[in-house]
């Protein structure tokens, strides 16, 4: 099922308006009180500074899936739609209006409901924003975070009520939430990182911004700073292919543990080869959202507040904490990803033809020709 906690036009947290309960508190998290885990990024980093840091969304991880999935049932949808209506067109030429034309007439409405369900759907990542930042101004101590309806919301980071949380079919999140005098939630946004359960990774995910937003001094500043590799810069650009890649492949992290190194978490094993048809579809979903969407930018009033020094040392975006990371992608790293397109490729197709092979054995009459032979006949040119 594709997780949209949080992601409607409107809030789509269950829990918004309802009381702050005791269960909400096995979990809970404190402003400002230290605790002693690893800080973690976990490749969420747009931009830091001094001033302010900015993070990607809490969608960014799976960016990309609703895309493939939903545009796949809406051709469906849509090839169902037109043989309805031709259909329909036979049914009136020859009886006219009847019971059978009355019915077919409902469902057709009903495929209708469901394509504009899907485009509602589709919304949330096409021609939108290529991501809504959260940003955590620690001098004023304000998180401004921008929502999927493109509104700006201002928090005060040391009144929030901040839990590890989970939905029906999501990965936990650490969930900060605006309570009202009457213990109410009245607003709610979550932390980018999510995990599927309560681990030293969400843990570590939040000791990193809290220490962050509790930096009194250049020292602790310099412990927060040390722990990002990665700067995300698309608060100016889009994202690249290398870059779309990257993150499309934080699935095959090994446990989430620090997927700030790489080359010591990512695990190209068994698992990515079974998947390598789904990776692909979310990395072609994944650009295309990219490549619909445009980049946000905060009201002039919050900028403003978030004013950088020119000398800000600790600015990671004009001084990154390794160059070499944010560098185009190298001739060899091309030809790794071409290699890597061409394999998901083949493996889609060979699935695809795979599954009509299936199909066309389990029909009671006729001699189906194997897809799969005739595929691979073409492609290893037995054709010639």
């Amino acid at each position: 099922m594709i997780d949209i906690i949080g992601r409607g036009k409107n809030g789509t947290y269950d829990t918004l308006g309802k009381a702050y309960k005791v269960d909400n508190l096995q979990h809970e998290l404190r402003p400002y009180q230290k605790l002693d885990y690893p800080l973690r990024p976990q490749r969420t980093v747009v931009q830091f500074n001094s001033t302010y840091m900015e993070l990607v969304d809490m969608w960014d991880f799976i960016r990309g899936e609703i895309v493939w999935s939903q545009l796949f049932i809406l051709i469906v949808v849509l090839f169902g739609i037109g043989t309805f209506f031709l259909m329909l067109r036979m049914m009136f030429i020859q009886d006219g209006i009847s019971l059978y034309f009355v019915a077919f007439i409902l469902l057709t409405s009903i495929l209708f409901a469901i394509f504009y369900g899907l485009l509602r759907r589709l919304s949330r990542e096409l021609f939108t924003y290529t991501y809504f930042p959260v940003r955590f101004n620690r001098k004023e101590g304000k998180v401004y975070v921008m929502g999927a309806n493109k509104k700006v919301e201002t928090y005060d980071w040391g009144s929030l009520k901040i839990q590890m949380q989970t939905d029906a079919n999501a990965p936990w999140d650490i969930r900060c939430s605006d309570v009202d005098d009457k213990g109410i939630i009245q607003r709610t946004f979550s932390l980018p990182f999510r995990y599927l359960d309560v681990d030293e990774a969400l843990y570590g995910h939040f000791e990193f911004v809290n220490r962050y937003m509790s930096a009194k001094d250049d020292s602790e500043l310099a412990e927060v700073a040390s722990s990002i590799r990665h700067i995300f810069p698309v608060h100016q650009r889009k994202e690249t292919f290398k870059e779309s890649v990257q993150r499309t492949l934080f699935d095959y992290h090994y446990r989430f543990m620090d997927i700030e190194y790489p080359e010591k978490s990512i695990r190209l094993d068994w698992l990515f080869a079974i998947n390598i048809p789904f990776w692909f579809l979310k990395l072609l979903g994944r650009r295309l959202a990219v490549l619909t969407s445009t980049t946000p930018h905060f009201p002039f009033e919050i900028e403003v507040q978030c004013d950088v020094d020119p000398n800000d040392k600790f600015d990671l975006n004009k001084n990154p904490p390794i160059p070499a990371l944010m560098k185009p992608a190298t001739l060899l790293e091309k030809v790794f990803y071409v290699v890597m397109m061409v394999v998901a490729t083949l493996a889609s197709l060979s699935i695809l033809a795979i599954i009509i092979d299936i199909i066309g054995a389990a029909r009671p009459h006729g001699d189906y020709p194997s897809f799969f032979k005739i595929l691979w006949d073409w492609l290893l040119f037995r054709w010639i």
